[in-house]
């Protein structure tokens, strides 16, 4: 009973990936997924996105707000309870890992102006790059234009405004180089 739930769970997963248009490799895994496509969306082989079954809190999402933005993520990689949010791009490398609650997204929101009628206007974007075997903590934020350097480590409630070196292991609010990582 157990194996033919979870393989129903999986066929509704890649019904609802194809039905939002959603281009995926072998070995997809998951389970409920928020899913706005206006773009385009790639997830290499085996990637998984997770969301934890009770409440809505750590529900994992994927969002192109604009025909021209793009979410690519790269194989074997694994989201819990993470939001993308796209106008422009956000590429994520192989063997990548983030926590439930963190939100990864290239755009303000609206423009940080006082006029209304201007802060509903589209708001200021850049990529966002993470590169192969990063970690990203519980909660944090990854914000527009960041690039984030292979086998890094985000702590985590960490806010990330600039960008992240390689081998290393950033935290905090806003996140900071705490040490260099070793082999």
């Amino acid at each position: 009973m157990r194996k033919l739930m979870k393989s129903l769970r999986l066929l509704i997963l890649k019904v609802r990936l194809r039905w939002h248009g959603v281009q995926y490799g072998k070995k997809v895994r998951g389970n409920h997924i928020v899913i706005n496509n206006h773009g385009t969306i790639r997830l290499a082989r085996n990637v998984a996105i997770m969301s934890w079954p009770e409440g809505m809190s750590c529900t994992s999402g994927l969002h192109t707000h604009l025909p021209d933005a793009i979410i690519e993520i790269g194989e074997r990689t694994k989201m819990n309870g993470t939001h993308i949010h796209a106008r422009e791009k956000v590429i994520i490398g192989d063997w990548c890992l983030m926590g439930p609650g963190t939100i990864i997204i290239d755009n303000d929101s609206h423009p940080p102006v006082l006029d209304r009628s201007e802060r509903r206007g589209p708001p200021a974007s850049a990529p966002v790059i993470i590169g192969e075997n990063v970690w990203i903590g519980m909660r944090s934020l990854i914000t527009k234009g960041v690039t984030i350097g292979d086998n890094a480590i985000v702590a985590a409630h960490s806010v990330v405004t600039r960008d992240v070196p390689a081998n290393t292991l950033v935290g905090g609010n806003p996140a900071r180089v705490i040490r260099q990582l070793e082999q």
